[in-house]
């Protein structure tokens, strides 16, 4: 059986920084909340400020107070929803915990414990749990965080890391490395029941492990005193939690802190190993029967759960996780929870989606036209609004989710109806088709489909153009690393833009330089290989800006020890609008490459602006798409010549010679010879 790579959420999980303490919002009688967990008659119950509490919540992935999360934060309170999970602290974190406060909302606040060498779902990940001072450090820094908010009045539980044991087969068994990180949990978590006694540890695993050569109850059991309750992320296997629990010695209570639909982990694939999506009305059923015969069934020891995710994503392509559209408009998976929570469905049920018709998962040409419909209904009667798009799958040619992807995308059609004529897109590679219907009353629901655009691509080669960020992390902190610090942003050119990067520079009027490099795989700097693309590169090409006048850096793409070659474009003085620059590659030959993108920035002695913001956005490795297939070049030289008919004639009477029967009939013969001459000459390009 293959496991599935459990959420990391790296891209979530907001960097620990240093900002400073500020009184709590809110009425100023708010005292800080006491939550306990306690055995009773009925089972295991949480306590919070001595009234039973029951998790009905939802995880957020935003790291902002904004008017986007008062919105999500009022339909939950409206659902009758009452906690929200957050897996990280940062300089958001207050003004999140007041705005949940503000709608009666508590927080299960997670300190982030950077992930081990060997983890399965942070490529790079670097922190080395036999370094007892690196380790002690940590816990150091995250007491700063706990001695932060632990009065809070909406805090409900800390979270002592996420997944950190859910690792590799190779790291997996070295058993000594694996309790070593074990114990950093149950220190970390002893350090923060000395700090703030008011409130449970939680140790949050990948489900249970019992792939693992031990499990993570037996490990909890061994190891994590400290602990107070288990915290197991579970998708499809929801229904056999209890009694995997049950089966460990764990004899403490548990609850589900990201619960939701089938994982794309062990969803179908197709010919061409990207992977099928359910539709809205069948992920609202995960979402209902999840709750209600997981969670709400096992509830003599089950504290509640999180759905994953309550939240909108990046982009109107991304739809496997969103229980919103990109705009904040709840879907039907919102309705499921709304109608088990409160005991009554919402007065305007969301649109029912289906499927999509008229391109089932398949393989199309270049500029085909196909006609496809959107299989929606409003309960109401409503007539729907339907977005269409199409964008790059957002999962690769081994079928694994693209974490940092964008989706990129373009909308073909808004505000149109349930039918549409779809004309594929000319560059060969893997797509989806989403349709996101609407109705007047603030609701949607969504259904997505990928499809193939046929073409030459050779096997193993991420083909050009694509966006440097689906594959490249900035993860090659450069000089004086310490004056930066990097967050997410939204690209200029909307939803359907590139990645957006946010880098702010803060150093002493010294001389001294900084950068950053795009890395394949992440913090790799040329001991693993590279990303293998296309040969025939063009240019980098990207948006940057400045909002400080004068601001001048180097960009790069390669660097000649980790990639033979390096292209630079020096001494870009930054506008203070967005503008397209691009490095160009003419010439340029690679085989794999590890360094994608990066730029340099220098400061010199004397005075100067301390602080500067430099923005990135939009990067794109260009370069000509694949050419359109040619299935009757048999050798694969883009010729139909002499060299293709000598293999049909060598071949000839054959009823097993594969592709050289051109015109698939099961037999080797004169009209295969006949298809060869009428196609003679070069491909098409």
């Amino acid at each position: 059986m293959t496991l599935r790579p459990f959420i990391a959420l790296g891209l979530f999980v907001i960097m620990l920084a240093a900002a400073p303490i500020a009184a709590f919002a809110g009425d100023a009688t708010d005292e800080p909340s006491v939550v306990e967990v306690k055995q009773t008659r009925e089972g295991w119950q949480l306590y919070r400020n001595g009234e039973p509490f029951f998790i009905k919540g939802g995880c957020v992935v935003r790291n902002n107070i904004s008017p986007e999360l008062n919105d999500l934060l009022a339909e939950l309170n409206a659902a009758g929803g009452n906690c929200i999970r957050l897996w990280g602290t940062g300089p958001g974190t207050l003004g999140i915990l007041d705005a949940a406060h503000d709608h009666g909302i508590s927080v299960f606040l997670g300190l982030w414990m950077e992930h081990p060498i060997g983890h399965v779902d942070s490529a790079g990940a670097f922190f080395d749990y036999t370094n007892i001072a690196a380790v002690n450090n940590q816990i150091d820094n995250l007491a700063v965080q706990v001695e932060r908010y632990k009065d809070h009045p909406a805090l409900l539980a800390w979270g002592v890391g996420n997944e950190l044991c859910h690792l590799t087969a190779e790291a997996d068994a070295n058993t000594q490395v694996v309790q070593l990180i074990w114990r950093a949990i149950n220190n970390t978590a002893a350090m923060v029941k000395e700090l703030d006694p008011n409130h449970p540890t939680v140790s949050v695993t990948a489900e249970t492990g019992d792939w693992h050569q031990v499990d993570n109850g037996t490990q909890l059991s061994d190891w994590c005193s400290n602990i107070d309750i288990w915290g197991i992320n579970a998708y499809e296997t929801m229904p056999l939690i209890r009694a995997k629990v049950e089966a460990s010695p764990w004899d403490r209570p548990y609850f589900i802190p990201e619960f939701g639909p089938q994982g794309w982990w062990s969803s179908p694939q197709t010919s061409w190993n990207s992977r099928l999506e359910h539709s809205n009305k069948v992920k609202s059923d995960w979402y209902r029967s999840g709750w209600l015969d997981a969670i709400v069934a096992e509830s003599d020891r089950c504290l509640g759960g999180f759905a994953f995710a309550w939240d909108t994503l990046d982009s109107p392509i991304d739809t496997w996780w969103t229980m919103f559209d990109h705009e904040g408009r709840p879907t039907q998976c919102i309705d499921a929870l709304w109608e088990a929570w409160n005991g009554t469905p919402p007065r305007n049920l969301s649109p029912v989606v289906t499927g999509i018709n008229g391109i089932e998962a398949q393989t199309v040409q270049p500029g085909q036209l196909l006609n496809v419909e959107l299989l929606a209904v409003d309960p109401e009667g409503e007539t729907l609004l339907v977005d269409w798009l199409v964008g790059r799958d957002v999962f690769d040619a081994n079928g694994n989710y693209l974490w940092d992807t964008t989706g990129a995308c373009d909308f073909l059609a808004q505000d149109a109806g349930l039918l549409y004529e779809l004309e594929a897109p000319l560059i060969p590679g893997g797509y989806r088709l989403v349709g996101w219907a609407r109705d007047s009353g603030g609701r949607a629901g969504v259904a997505s489909v990928p499809f193939f655009v046929d073409g030459d691509i050779p096997d193993g080669l991420v083909a050009m153009p694509f966006p440097l960020d689906d594959y490249f992390g900035p993860s090659g902190f450069m000089g004086a690393s310490w004056t930066l610090s990097r967050s997410d942003m939204d690209s200029p050119n909307g939803v359907c833009g590139g990645e957006g990067h946010r880098f702010v520079f803060n150093a002493p009027p010294i001389a001294l330089w900084c950068g950053v490099a795009w890395q394949y795989p992440t913090n790799n700097w040329g001991t693993a290989p590279g990303l293998q693309i296309m040969p025939g590169g063009t240019s980098v090409d990207f948006l940057a800006w400045s909002d400080v006048p004068g601001t001048t850096l180097d960009f790069f793409v390669g660097t000649d020890g980790s990639d033979g070659f390096q292209v630079e474009l020096a001494g870009v003085e930054l506008p203070l609008e967005p503008t397209m620059f691009s490095i160009p590659l003419e010439g340029i030959e690679y085989d794999d490459v590890v360094i994608g993108f990066g730029w340099v920035y220098s400061q010199g002695a004397g005075p100067t602006d301390p602080t500067r913001e430099i923005y990135i956005s939009d990067i794109i490795w260009d370069g000509p798409p694949p050419p359109p297939p040619c299935p009757i070049d048999l050798n694969g030289d883009r010729l139909i010549d002499g060299s293709d008919l000598g293999l049909v004639l060598i071949n000839f009477y054959s009823t097993t010679a594969g592709d050289i029967d051109v015109n698939e009939d099961g037999y080797i013969d004169g009209q295969d010879i006949a298809v060869i001459l009428a196609n003679w000459g070069p491909c098409p390009e």
